[in-house]
């Protein structure tokens, strides 16, 4: 089984003569890697660590099974051993080394004192050890690129060959370390310089730290990494944002960085508990959400975990005395800004950790809402209806943002709910706009509102929104129109329900929004009055309606009718359909008149069923969404101020592909209560 340890660079290399088989990829870092690895060296301090990647090594063997070894000259015995993987970070920070060991031969050709011996311990660690008189490199790279590592890179000689794209991405590299070296050496003294140098080799031969396996044979290395890789499940962004906090925390080097630790890991076990009941994708839906309420409104600068690290980038908490090239001779600069990653570290992760419970609560019917008081029933009723809509996660972010900035006034959450699920039923089921449709402005609002924005000012902004892309004359005119084919809309449920629950009498009892809309039981709740597809010979419906009126009123919101099974009605004549009363000497039997639902008794009252009777019942329906769902317009001065104001911002809407746009139909419907 691989032996595991975590080693420094140093010790890494230590005693052995390290080959790159042929079989491995040729030297492929480019400049972004090359960047990221000098950036983390920079940051690393005086005296910190960091975990720069992992290693896999393998012991070369004879036959008989004994580690092949070399002594070089000065009598070290040197196990030959094969890197099987993380030869790209091993080369490059060899590579690095040796710009070191080229700078320090150069001051000691200027008769600065003490530098030439550590310019030929670097040779012999990690460059060229002397072997039976002879240069042999510590790092033996692939056929095809050690005669150039050797003579032109840590020979100091010219180098003749073809130049393959290995070859040229090692020059690359010298030349890029080269050149941030010489940095080093701006402006200061000599001294200063050889300090400067020291300090970085320091950071690179034990400040790096490398997880190391050790392995018998070629086989186990896909073992471990079949281990490593395809066994565990893929880390979630929100484990990753974990993962990358507590990093920052171990930064500090005090007291600080454990307490924050421990706040980390506190907190992350209350969002894994507060999310667990959920399904799957509450993660990112959490992190997003948190993020456009709390930091940026702008979607488009939402990258997950890359946003995260950018937000929290260590540098801004590195004083400038402790990196290469110093900037800052405060002495307390540190503790200032080990201070600071605390404050915002410690922040976030708060207000992500309230965050996951405010989540929880939205998907939960039973909901207490205990700091609301009074208010809370009311919370949990608009908030029922809210998920009854099938769009809420465009909202989240308001929703949490109202949450943290007023985390004890029930009545403002409630009448934010409440105006969401106005927009909800106007914009986006009736209205049928575009799946973000007022977004930015919508997340604009959040993070206005958390910053403190007064909350009635939020709330017209977001009526003015609503009225700007869901009038009352579209809302008629979407309910009205006779050739809109509201069938095919996951919505028209949501709609009947609604109505359904507005003809209910105190005290009686409907069944869950999930029942008409989950499963097999879908298409088995809509009832189309007027036939899909009448008989050709039923004489009801032809005398009625001509082939041009069925086809543009057949799936008109006027022509559906929640049930709880249509098939008993199937393709009858209307008057059959309609049936007649329960009452004394008349059978019991399936008809709207003795319909379980309001809304299929209610079509008792019509007589024949024409599509004027259709677009009589559409007329009632607008009417009736346009006082269930009703905005009061804010007055002309307090709308054009709202508009202004927006303006002002320089909001624009944004256009994205649907893979950018949030998913705005959640499976919540599945988890509704019953509602009285």
């Amino acid at each position: 089984m691989a032996n595991q340890q975590e080693v420094t660079l140093h010790q890494a290399v230590g005693d052995r003569m390290l080959f790159v088989p042929d079989y491995q990829r040729p030297y492929a870092w480019e400049q972004k890697q090359l960047e990221d690895l000098w950036n983390d060296l920079d940051l690393l301090g005086p005296d910190g660590a960091h975990y720069a990647g992992t290693l896999v090594l393998r012991e070369q063997r004879t036959d008989s099974g004994a580690v092949l070894t070399s002594m070089d000259d000065a009598g070290n015995v040197l196990r030959h051993t094969d890197v099987v993987d993380g030869q790209q970070r091993l080369i490059t920070c060899l590579v690095l080394l040796d710009g070191l060991r080229r700078r320090f031969a150069g001051l000691a050709a200027q008769g600065h004192k003490g530098v030439d011996k550590v310019s030929e311990q670097l040779r012999s660690s990690y460059g060229l050890v002397e072997v039976e008189g002879l240069g042999v490199p510590k790092l033996r790279l692939g056929a095809d690129l050690n005669i150039y590592w050797v003579d032109k890179v840590l020979g100091d000689q010219t180098y003749t060959g073809q130049l393959l794209s290995g070859h040229r991405r090692l020059a690359e590299a010298v030349v890029f370390f080269d050149k941030r070296l010489d940095e080093l050496a701006d402006g200061v003294s000599a001294e200063e310089h050889v300090s400067r140098l020291r300090d970085l080799l320091r950071r690179v031969s034990v400040g790096l730290k490398f997880l190391v396996y050790e392995v018998q044979s070629v086989a186990e290395v896909g073992v471990i990494f079949e281990t490593l890789n395809e066994r565990g499940r893929p880390l979630t962004e929100l484990e990753k944002t974990k993962n990358y906090l507590l990093y920052l925390a171990r930064q500090i080097k005090s007291g600080l960085g454990d307490s924050l630790a421990d706040h980390i890991n506190a907190s992350w076990s209350d969002i894994f508990r507060n999310l667990s009941r959920e399904a799957g994708g509450m993660d990112d839906q959490l992190l997003r959400a948190h993020w456009l309420a709390t930091q940026d409104p702008d979607l488009r600068n939402w990258q997950r975990i890359a946003s995260i690290k950018t937000r929290f980038d260590r540098s801004k908490y590195i004083s400038g005395i402790n990196k290469l090239a110093p900037t800052d001779t405060q002495t307390d600069d540190q503790t200032k800004a080990w201070q600071a990653l605390y404050d915002d570290v410690a922040l976030y992760v708060s207000t992500l950790r309230d965050c996951s419970a405010y989540l929880a609560e939205s998907f939960d019917p039973q909901a207490s809402f205990d700091e609301f008081g009074k208010d809370a029933e009311k919370v949990r009723k608009r908030s029922s209806a809210l998920r009854r809509s099938g769009v809420v996660a465009i909202f989240r972010p308001l929703l949490l943002a109202c949450r943290m900035a007023h985390p004890t006034d029930g009545t403002l959450y409630a009448d934010l709910v409440d105006v969401c699920e106005r927009y909800a039923a106007r914009v986006f089921v009736i209205a049928q706009r575009r799946a973000n449709a007022g977004q930015s402005r919508l997340f604009r609002l959040s993070s206005d509102l958390y910053l403190g924005t007064d909350p009635q000012s939020v709330l017209t902004s977001l009526r003015v929104l609503l009225l700007e892309y869901a009038d009352d004359a579209r809302v008629s005119d979407n309910v009205t129109s006779p050739n809109e084919n509201w069938y095919v809309r996951r919505g028209h449920k949501y709609f009947l329900y609604e109505y359904e629950l507005s003809l209910m009498k105190v005290g009686e009892v409907l069944l869950p929004l999930s029942h008409f809309t989950g499963g097999h039981q879908d298409q088995r709740t809509t009832e189309h009055i007027l036939p899909q597809n009448p008989d050709p010979d039923a004489k009801c419906w032809w005398t009625e309606f001509t082939p041009e009126q069925h086809v543009a009123l057949r799936h008109s919101l006027g022509n559906l009718v929640l049930t709880l099974d249509n098939s008993s009605y199937g393709r009858k004549c209307f008057a059959e359909k309609r049936g007649t009363s329960l009452a004394h000497a008349v059978p019991k039997s399936t008809c709207y008149a003795q319909g379980t639902l309001h809304q299929e008794q209610a079509l008792a009252q019509y007589d024949t069923w024409t599509p004027e009777t259709i677009l009589e019942r559409q007329k009632l329906l607008a009417e009736w969404a346009l006082a269930r769902w009703h905005v009061e317009p804010p007055p002309l001065s307090v709308a054009i101020a709202a508009v202004v104001a927006e303006n002002d911002e320089g909001v624009v809407e944004y256009e994205g592909t649907a893979e950018d746009e949030l998913v705005l139909v959640d499976s919540e419907s599945s988890q509704e209560e019953s509602t009285a």
